[in-house]
This record gives structure tokens, sequence and C-alpha cells, in this order.
């Protein structure tokens, strides 16, 4: 999902540019970082960050987010120079993989459309959605999140989009601790 998002953001970023559009490219690329990889990827993976051994799950999760931190530095180099210099100096004092001393001496990223999908990306922004509106009630009604739930309701309006939650529902449940999600047919 990251790397679909990553993607899209790239071909955003990439039509900003050609635009002259600045502010939109920071925009974007500071969406992209808070909310997808930071408040997603990186809590949803925690687990798999920490873990003891260093498994090919570990491995996987730290190369993918070593893949959005180089291509955000990529992607931000024209805007914010100096400190994506120097994110991507870090980066590559640690694996040694890109030969060129400076983020501004590599090539512009080129989205991959291989990795683009789009179902899985919006699957994974109505989960989004649907966690944000239950913290918000739940911040409204003054609930704790460790305080779980018995049940969450749901209206759907299509098969589409009941397939989409049933495909998240244990993280949805996991995300905002409730016990059952219920679907309402809202037609």
């Amino acid at each position: 999902w990251i790397l679909s998002e990553l993607n899209l953001l790239i071909k955003e970023v990439k039509a900003f540019y050609e635009d002259y559009e600045p502010t939109r490219v920071a925009r974007s690329i500071s969406n992209f970082v808070n909310d997808n990889l930071s408040n997603w990827y990186v809590r949803l993976c925690r687990r798999r960050f920490w873990k003891g051994d260093y498994s090919d799950d570990k491995i996987s999760a730290y190369q993918t987010l070593y893949t959005c931190l180089e291509t955000i530095a990529k992607l931000s180099a024209p805007i914010a120079p100096f400190f994506m210099d120097q994110l991507f100096q870090d980066l590559n004092a640690v694996t040694g993989k890109d030969k060129n001393e400076s983020v501004h001496l590599t090539d512009f990223p080129v989205a991959n459309e291989a990795l683009i999908d789009l179902d899985l990306v919006e699957t994974t922004h109505l989960a989004q959605q649907i966690t944000s509106m239950v913290f918000s009630l739940r911040k409204k009604e003054n609930m704790k999140v460790r305080q779980p739930l018995q049940k969450v309701l749901i209206p759907i309006l299509d098969a589409k989009t009941e397939k989409q939650i049933l495909a998240v529902e244990e993280l949805i449940k996991q995300e905002v601790n409730v016990k059952e999600l219920q679907l309402i047919n809202a037609e």
C-alpha cells in the first residue's frame, strides 16, 4: 500500500513541478509523510521494526521505509535543498547504495506503474476515514481509545464498499479498539 501511495506521489509531485507549483509540491509531500508514512505505515509496522529476530519481514519493513525516505529526499530536494541533502547523505552513509555524493546529483524519481494498486489505496483510505470518524466520535463522547467498544455501525452504499471494509475489518477493529463492525445497508 505505501509503495502505491509513494508512486502516486511521484506522479503528482512531477506534475506540480512541471506546472511551477512548489507550494502544492510541499503540501503533497507533507501530507504523504504525515498522514501515510508516519501516522499509518510506521505506526502499524512498529511490531515489525522491533521484533527480536532479523527476519525477512523485518528487513522488508525497513527496506520499504528506506525507499520512502530516499524518494522523499529526492522529491523534496528542489524546495528544501540543504535538509534533503543531509537526509540523503545520512541514509546513504548507512547503506552506500548510491554512489552520488549529494541528492542533487541523483536522477529525479520515476513512478513505477506496476507498483500502483488503486484499489488497495482506495481501501486503505476508507480504513483511514472510518478510523478517523470513530476517533472523532470517541473524542466527542469523552471515551478513551483504551476503553473497548462492543460494536460500531457503518452504513454502506454498495457491494464494492462492503468488500473494501471487510478487507480491512481487523485493522479497523484493532485501531479503534472495537470488538465488532456491523455493516448496515444504507440504500
